[in-house]
């Protein structure tokens, strides 16, 4: 039996292919996808920026420097970035396997400089060596986003003895607006030492023997009971100690003096200053502007001058004063200003006015150096010799400057001339003393037998007068 194939029904199926429509690409698009292909590029490449614009570390500083330490030792530490300001600053001390976490400080704002001070108090470190490590990170985006980093890493040894400090002069008297020596010795080299009177310190000197000199003031304006001087030193390490030494506070009386202002001397010596003050318009406010000003700055310029002194005494015997003088003004005086018979200001009149002829030749008090020669506020044209020990003399008010800075004077050798310069009311010489810028009652330097007595005898007694090639070597 024959099978006959049936023919398959073939389907036609039309395809149809879509035309290829030609499209105009406008301007417009062709930048948004320009812009849109760019965009990534463009952003890598701003963080790529932000990423490397930075790449400094901040500048890091840890003061002082010093191999050895106390734990009440105070430090300073400094960083700075100008670029992207300061992120954070760590203390960290360790000892063996213990460390602590001494200071940690982040900021907000970025400062492009931050400066914290801390001690080593918060830790439980042990006399010994230590490790201290400050870090400082900034605010850049480099290295992920944690910025660059300054590391500073010291070994150091915890130093908790304390020095101790003796006294060698016996009873002090010390009168009020006056001056006192004291000899002592130290168990350990010091960063400082010296007296104590209230808030101030009177440096004290070594000496060639070993053994310190102090000259130390009892202030005019402070009261006997409250004078009470004592013996201070800190070490290298930050170690403190106080002293005691025996003294006598002895009461002295100041006069009350009083001033005449004129309108002559508002218009030649005050209305000058009216460029300085321009909210003030009435020339006797403009006055007692000035005069509290000046004697305020004048006081911290002479602390300054101060500690430009010798080590040991340059002085020779008592000091001498303008010859055929008159006083015309007492130290420690409380000087009342009056205009047209009403008080309008008060203060306390250091030195002593010496009153002679007109431009009189002024001599060194004593042998010495001159330290400051120039302009210095109420006092005018001013002359500063330095004696050593912080003992220094002032003139004031001169019309005629005739040394200069570094120059090496004899007692009685000419150094300038009288005048009326600065806030002076006529013709005069201001003499004053002073003690590490402080100033002292100058009638004590000029008594021989209290120079004797209270100075010099004292140095003879524990083999510190000083030879003369120690004073050459001095100045």
């Amino acid at each position: 039996m024959a099978f006959q194939r049936t023919p398959r029904r073939r389907t036609l199926v039309k395809i149809y292919k879509p035309r290829k429509i030609k499209k105009k690409i406008g301007p417009f698009t062709f930048l948004f996808g320009f812009f849109v292909l760019m965009l990534p590029v463009a952003a890598a490449t701003v963080t790529g920026y932000y990423f490397i614009q930075d790449m400094d570390d901040p500048v890091l500083t840890v003061t002082p420097d010093r191999p050895a330490v106390s734990l009440k030792k105070e430090f300073t530490v400094r960083a700075e970035d100008a670029k992207s300001g300061i992120r954070d600053v760590l203390v960290t001390v360790s000892q063996g396997l213990k460390k602590y976490v001494i200071l940690n400080k982040s900021f907000e704002d970025r400062p492009a400089s931050v400066t914290e001070t801390f001690t080593l108090e918060r830790s439980e470190l042990r006399g010994g060596n230590f490790e201290m490590t400050v870090t400082a990170n900034d605010g850049a985006f480099f290295n992920f986003g944690s910025g660059n980093m300054a590391k500073l890493t010291r070994k150091m040894l915890l130093d908790s003895s304390t020095p101790n400090i003796n006294a060698l002069t016996a009873a002090h008297y010390v009168r009020q607006g006056g001056v006192g020596l004291v000899i002592y010795t130290l168990s350990k080299e010091p960063e400082r030492s010296g007296v104590l009177v209230g808030d101030d310190l009177y440096p004290g000197f070594r000496q060639e023997s070993g053994r310190y000199m102090c000259l130390f003031a009892f202030p005019p304006g402070m009261a006997a009971e409250d004078f009470k001087p004592r013996l201070y030193v800190e070490d290298m390490a930050g170690n403190e100690r106080q002293g005691f030494f025996v003294n006598m506070a002895i009461r002295r009386r100041f006069r009350n003096e009083k001033a005449d202002i004129t309108d002559e001397f508002l218009q030649q010596k005050i209305a000058p200053f009216a460029k300085n003050y321009p909210e003030v318009k009435d020339l006797v406010e403009l006055f007692k502007r000035v005069n509290a000003d000046l004697r305020k700055q004048n006081e911290a310029t002479l602390r300054e001058i101060g500690r430009k002194t010798a080590p040991v005494p340059l002085w020779d015997g008592p000091f001498i004063y303008l010859p055929g003088s008159a006083v015309r003004g007492s130290f420690g005086a409380m000087r009342s200003y009056y205009y047209k018979g009403q008080k309008i200001d008060e203060q306390m009149h250091m030195g002593i006015d010496l009153a002679s002829r007109p431009k009189e030749d002024v001599p060194a008090a004593n042998n010495g150096r001159v330290v400051f020669a120039g302009p210095l506020g109420v006092y005018g044209n001013a002359i500063v010799v330095d004696h050593g020990l912080g003992l220094q003399s002032l003139y004031g008010h001169l019309s005629r400057i005739g040394v200069k800075v570094g120059d090496e004077v004899k007692k009685g050798e000419t150094i300038g001339q009288t005048g009326s310069s600065g806030l002076a009311f006529g013709d005069h010489l201001h003499f004053g003393t002073l003690v590490s810028g402080r100033e002292v009652i100058p009638i004590e330097w000029w008594d021989a037998n209290w120079v004797n007595d209270s100075v010099t005898e004292k140095m003879r007694r524990h083999g510190e007068a000083p030879s003369q090639s120690e004073k050459k070597n001095a100045q």
